[in-house]
């Protein structure tokens, strides 16, 4: 294989991981929370290759001597973009907007790990533990988690919510008697590329101590008051229909380049092959 093949089909590989991203964002375009993918790309390593001697063309020759051959091209970087979504008002009392690009819902994950969320639609569960209670989850069951680090436990008869100007939690009973069960803490992430993919709008937090990074310089717990979280509110996804579509035809358009370079290569390997 000829060194125009290889550098094509090189960047062909990196070049349908950024279509993948791209069909991904598309995809999540209506899930609530959702932040979208961006890839930027760098060169691979060039070689210097001299084939030419420097007597050949002495005091005729210009340019440098050599050829000077790159190797394609690869994703540098898979950012996560946290620009902020349109706020939608729904006017249930269980949905919050979240206004500080930083900031998420703790929620307990299926394994006890703390997850976080920009999806802050949440419905009342039957609690296990006890039938005449009940707790916040999300859509998928996954507990949203109070500023004490444990579920928020609802009252039966509980018919309406209220979150106070100072972040409280309060539960309207049926008859009208307003109970607090507990504070809407959030976390604020600093540095939010460090942030995995947990599935859908989920995100988890990699080992910081194996990465030698202090916790407190990545994430800090605030309260969730008025300046934080917008109640009977839901952030939209950030996903660009516009932007993606071009983003996507620019991404297959250097992607038919690239085949067809190697198509090149292959028909001038074939002639070689031919020769009497």
């Amino acid at each position: 294989m000829n060194t125009s093949m290889i550098t094509s089909s090189v960047t062909m590989g990196q070049l349908q991981q950024q279509l993948d991203t791209i069909s991904n964002n598309l995809a999540n375009a209506d899930r609530t929370g959702y932040k979208r993918r961006e890839h930027s790309f760098s060169d691979l390593l060039a070689q210097q290759v001299n084939n030419q001697s420097a007597q050949q063309y002495e005091g005729g020759r210009l340019t440098p001597l050599g050829i000077r051959v790159g190797s394609g091209a690869k994703i540098a970087q898979t950012a996560l973009r946290m620009e902020q979504g349109s706020i939608q008002q729904t006017e249930r009392s269980l949905d919050f907007a979240l206004t500080d690009r930083e900031t998420f819902f703790p929620v307990q994950g299926e394994e006890g790990e703390v997850l976080y969320t920009r999806d802050g639609a949440f419905y009342l569960s039957p609690d296990p533990a006890n039938p005449d209670q009940q707790v916040i989850v999300r859509g998928d069951g996954n507990e949203l988690l109070s500023g004490e680090g444990t579920p928020f436990v609802v009252p039966a008869g509980t018919r309406d919510f209220q979150l106070t100007n100072e972040g409280m939690m309060e539960a309207v009973l049926a008859n009208g008697e307003s109970v607090n069960i507990g504070e809407l803490e959030l976390a604020r992430i600093t540095k939010p590329q460090l942030l995995e993919g947990a599935g859908g709008s989920m995100f988890t937090l990699p080992d910081l101590a194996a990465l030698d990074i202090e916790a407190e310089n990545v994430i800090e717990l605030v309260a969730g008051n008025e300046a934080q979280v917008q109640q009977h509110a839901l952030e939209q996804s950030n996903v660009d229909f516009s932007k993606e579509f071009a983003d996507m035809l620019n991404a297959q358009r250097a992607y038919s380049f690239n085949a067809r370079s190697v198509s090149q290569g292959d028909q001038m390997m074939g002639l070689i092959n031919n020769l009497r």
